[in-house]
């Protein structure tokens, strides 16, 4: 695909399932939003006509293995446009738009949506495959829950990770505002519970590599046009993955439910102020969590001077829990990873690896008898 200056230029996506026709599709479009004399609203209506057009036609649909529902392509688009200003500010509604006007053509659209759903929803999907049960109002950890809980999240992890979270939060929950084992205070009837430290955004998103044969140079190109996200902290960002700022103290339950992209925290317009939002009516957390506003601030001081959670991961995190949910991406891959992890025998586990994941999921798909494969196997 040739660079060009011209947004009517990009035309032929065809090939966008490839990490670098993905690349350098995304070089063309920043080129493209360049043009001053073209206004963002400009930009998002031209989107918004195509998107209502492209609802209303049959080939609409990105194609999945027959025992799955398949995704509609107008939704991850709507969802994706919707999204684009509260998650990466004015840069990412511009290139959301732009993308999406780039696109004339029904495949193209449909191509492009598809790159999204594979390269930028699915990444952050991989690895927090778990049952979807909700919590009834009167659930707390079980020491087996708990146990599993820690265990997986510790694998890996940078020495004093948890410790400096806990410590800067106080020891408690940032969310239900429950102590961690052993610094409850004398005379509390909290029943006893070890916190868990919560990636905001996952490890397994946090590999970062620039051969552009691999998908998660992909995925970082997606997310450096889509976020707010500064260069210096993408270059950074396998180094971040299990810093201060990166992290926050959950118990078991809204740990899962923030882990799974059920729930998420809205920023006020004040400083390190959030509100807890859900995705749905399902009682994924305790019902008097929803809404409750609460103010990270460092416990830890004046000892350490430890980072509070960095607003734009918060902010990537809460765009993405919503874009999952209005485009029903959560849905489609929850079917595949479960019809998969029964087919299998529970293997969909080797996704918490450091792989490829985009090659896994199209490998997945590949097994469940897609009709035609979302992406070429750069790995064979």
């Amino acid at each position: 695909m040739a660079h060009s200056r011209n947004l009517s230029d990009l035309s032929d996506l065809s090939d966008l399932s490839t990490p670098e026709s993905v690349i350098s599709f995304n070089s063309d479009v920043n080129l493209a939003m360049q043009d001053a004399q073209i206004s963002t609203a400009t930009y998002a209506d031209r989107a918004r006509q195509v998107i209502d057009l492209l609802a209303t036609r049959q080939e609409r649909w990105i194609k999945t293995p027959p025992s799955v529902q398949d995704v509609e392509a107008s939704r991850v688009l709507d969802a994706m446009l919707r999204n684009a200003r509260e998650t990466g500010g004015e840069n990412s509604e511009r290139y959301t738009a732009c993308a999406i006007s780039a696109c004339q053509e029904i495949h193209e659209q449909v191509d492009l949506a598809r790159t999204w759903f594979m390269y930028l929803l699915w990444p952050f999907t991989a690895g927090s495959h778990r049952p979807s049960d909700p919590i009834s109002s009167q659930a707390t950890p079980t020491s087996d829950s708990t146990l599993i809980s820690v265990t997986t999240a510790n694998f890996q992890r940078r020495s004093g990770f948890r410790s400096d979270v806990n410590r800067r939060d106080g020891y408690r929950c940032s969310v239900t505002g429950m102590w961690d084992r052993g610094h409850m205070p004398a005379g509390s009837d909290q029943v006893v519970v070890t916190l868990n430290v919560a990636h905001i955004l996952k490890r397994v998103v946090g590999i970062f590599n620039v051969n552009p044969t691999h998908s998660a140079a992909a995925t970082w190109d997606i997310i450096r046009h889509y976020s707010g996200l500064s260069e210096e902290t993408i270059q950074n960002m396998e180094s971040l993955m299990d810093d201060p700022s990166n992290g926050m103290m959950l118990e078991y339950y809204t740990h899962t439910a923030f882990d799974e992209f059920k729930v998420y925290l809205e920023q006020t317009e004040r400083d390190n102020e959030y509100i807890v939002k859900k995705v749905d009516d399902i009682q994924w957390i305790r019902p008097e969590l929803v809404g409750k506003t609460i103010t990270f601030r460092n416990h830890a001081v004046p000892e350490r001077n430890l980072p509070l959670p960095n607003p734009y991961f918060i902010a990537l995190h809460a765009g993405i829990c919503r874009i999952l949910h209005m485009s029903a991406a959560s849905e489609v891959f929850a079917q595949i990873l479960d019809k998969f992890d029964g087919a299998t025998g529970g293997k969909v586990g080797i996704l918490k690896s450091n792989g490829d994941p985009v090659h896994h999921l199209s490998s997945m798909m590949s097994a469940l008898s897609i009709c035609a494969p979302l992406i070429p196997d750069t790995h064979a």
